[in-house]
């Protein structure tokens, strides 16, 4: 039988060695580039495209229905005020889902890093 301070030790090791691990993954020097480029590598990469494609196209809308609301005169105010706020609202959107999906792509590569190291030990 093993004893309460083998186990200890083999737990203390095993941190030890995934602190290592993170360590690694920490100092690849990808940086926020590195990760958002992540969301293209997976099965819906185009997606993530037409999502960067869209988020162009409204902070373009953005800054013009921006410059009307300030220039426009008061009977037409209301209407850019409002398609500035709802461009606003697709560009926020558009950008949490491509932060969601990177997010996403980049848990099942390490899920699967880290199946493969549980398989590489057994």
């Amino acid at each position: 039988m093993t004893s309460n301070k083998d186990v200890d030790q083999q737990i203390e090791k095993d941190l030890a060695e995934q602190a290592r691990e993170l360590d690694k993954l920490m100092d690849t020097g990808e940086g926020l580039t590195g990760y958002l480029k992540q969301g293209f590598k997976y099965d819906i990469g185009w997606l993530v495209k037409v999502a960067y494609g869209l988020g162009v196209i409204f902070s373009v809308l953005l800054v013009l229905c921006g410059y009307r609301f300030f220039t426009a005169s008061a009977d037409t105010e209301l209407f850019w005020g409002v398609l500035f706020i709802l461009t606003f609202n697709a560009q926020v959107a558009i950008k949490l889902w491509i932060y969601m999906q990177t997010n996403r792509n980049h848990t099942a590569r390490e899920i699967r890093l880290l199946e493969l190291r549980l398989k590489s030990r057994a």
